[in-house]
């Protein structure tokens, strides 16, 4: 009897029972942790403490938007330089997120945490104190690494220590806070800018994240759960770089293009970034026959739950990164908004989406994955023709409680869409997986939303070419026909989800002590 078929005869865990599509390729066929070891549990403490490092993340970088030109009138910064205070921290954060799992697989996820949680912290008092414009850039650049070290352990970890019930709640919390850190990144941003305790408005911002950090910290030393993966722990540095280079050249242009005004060497770079993904997938094929440690295992992308789900995140999230950067272009250049005004209509929808995201973590065991992905995916694609067409009717004069009231519509579908879709996808994915898993799955989101952002910012300045003085109509007709084709996109995630298993999540078995 193969190793394969003896995990699958013995383990009764329903990852196994659950994976219908192709028996010959289950999580089993996945390295899996030592047998007979007590499963580390999550815990309420521990579960609000990982997901402090995906609050962090999220809200303080939309929390720097905000502050930008606060940031440039301050340290006297160009335009491109500006941009480089978002793009930075971007390039950081997404490039090394693989990596970080990885280590987090070879090394421990609490160590990595917490390294990067300290890093995080430091450099974002060194960005709170930076005396010029390049020492900031350099900060976000810091702060965006060690937010890469500490992210992908709060999946990671979810899936480690949890299973069932537990885990469709841990899950459905990760994907509230996903989604709503960002909304509540704006308005707290724009609460912030108001106070300069600091002497300037945007260094409120960053000393925030100081004191959020030291606090996660402490309470990570307290509740944070040690998991790692036992086995081979060298690190593929080959596949490392080829990786990496692949990235930056997907990223430098997604996020600096639009600023400025898309070159030549950003198209090529562009095309470039899938060819150099080639060698480095060719990479992981060797190392897994040859029975060594791939950065990336290829057996990921075999469970179908998770290769379509990472098609599904690209959908969902380049989508949302279009629709956020022409709602607050949309809001505050053409309808001359404040960011707060802007931020507090936009409040309503992070409320609705995480409560609805917590919500659905309940909604799991009794429906399914498959059924809430769909529903979600045509709620959401429903409400958004519904708030296009009002922003159309009731253009240029757009009412505030209105389209604040059709953005709630919008969170409820997008809830349901992102949680489960997250717990669709590791559902089937072992522990010893988890960090690679999930480094995979967080760089596609962040891939994602600079892809949304990059075309979005094309086709708007495209647009607008020409017109000396763009038009609140202008603003208003851009953000409408981006919800028109983000409903397009939420059908096309409908189908995506309608090929997935239609399991229900179980609850977990009782494990009996060793």
């Amino acid at each position: 009897m193969t190793r394969e078929s003896r995990s699958q005869t013995q383990d009764p865990s329903p990852r196994h029972q659950g994976n219908h599509e192709n028996p010959r390729v289950t999580a089993a066929a996945l390295p899996e942790t030592k047998e007979g070891t007590r499963p580390t549990t999550l815990g309420t403490a521990g579960l609000l403490t990982a997901l402090s490092a995906l609050l962090l993340s999220v809200m303080g970088f939309a929390a720097a938007g905000i502050a930008v030109p606060s940031i440039g009138t301050s340290l006297r910064a160009s335009a491109s330089e500006q941009s480089l205070v978002v793009s930075a921290y971007s390039l950081g954060f997404a490039v090394p997120m693989v990596v970080g799992g990885r280590l987090g697989d070879i090394y421990g996820r609490r160590r990595l945490f917490l390294y990067g949680m300290a890093g995080f912290t430091a450099f974002s008092l060194m960005a709170t104190l930076a005396p010029t414009i390049t020492v900031l850039i350099a900060a976000r650049a810091l702060t965006g690494v060690s937010a890469a070290a500490m992210v992908p352990q709060v999946l990671a970890t979810i899936t480690a220590s949890t299973r069932g019930r537990e885990r469709a709640r841990a899950v459905a919390w990760f994907g509230a806070t996903a989604g709503g850190a960002t909304a509540v990144g704006q308005v707290l941003g724009g609460v912030l800018l108001s106070v300069p305790l600091f002497g300037a408005p945007w260094r409120t911002v960053f000393a925030m994240s100081v004191l959020m950090g030291v606090v996660a910290f402490l309470a990570a030393l307290r509740w944070m759960p040690g998991t790692e993966a036992p086995g081979d722990r060298s690190l593929d540095l080959v596949g490392t770089a080829l990786l990496g280079t692949s990235l930056l050249a997907l990223m430098i242009p997604l996020s600096q293009g639009g600023a400025l005004g898309w070159p030549g060497w950003c198209w090529a770079l562009l095309a470039a970034g899938p060819v150099a993904l080639v060698p480095f997938w060719t990479r992981q094929l060797s190392l897994h026959r040859r029975d060594l440690a791939p950065l990336v295992p290829p057996p990921l992308l075999r469970l179908k739950s998770y290769r379509h789900g990472l098609v599904m995140a690209l959908l969902l999230q380049s989508s949302f990164g279009a629709f956020t950067f022409l709602y607050a272009l949309s809001t505050q250049t053409g309808l001359g908004w404040s960011p707060m005004r802007a931020a507090v209509v936009l409040l309503p929808f992070a409320l609705c989406f995480f409560a609805v995201s917590v919500w659905s973590g309940k909604l799991a065991p009794r429906f399914g994955f498959r059924r809430l992905l769909t529903v979600g995916a045509f709620v959401q694609a429903a409400m958004l023709v519904a708030t296009a067409a009002s922003v159309l009717l009731r253009s240029p004069g757009i009412g505030e409680w209105t389209l604040g009231a059709l953005l709630v519509g919008v969170g409820v579908g997008q809830a349901l869409m992102f949680g489960p879709l997250v717990g669709a996808m590791i559902a089937d994915v072992p522990p010893s997986s988890a960090g690679a898993a999930s480094g995979v799955v967080q760089t596609t989101q962040q891939a994602a939303m600079g892809l949304g952002v990059a075309v979005a910012g094309g086709l708007l300045g495209a647009a607008l070419a020409g017109s000396a003085a763009p038009s609140e109509q202008a603003y208003v007709t851009a953000l409408a026909v981006c919800m028109i084709v983000q409903a397009v996109f939420a059908i096309a995630f409908a189908l995506f989800a309608l090929t997935l298993p239609g399991r229900v999540v179980r609850p977990r078995a009782a494990v009996p002590r060793p």
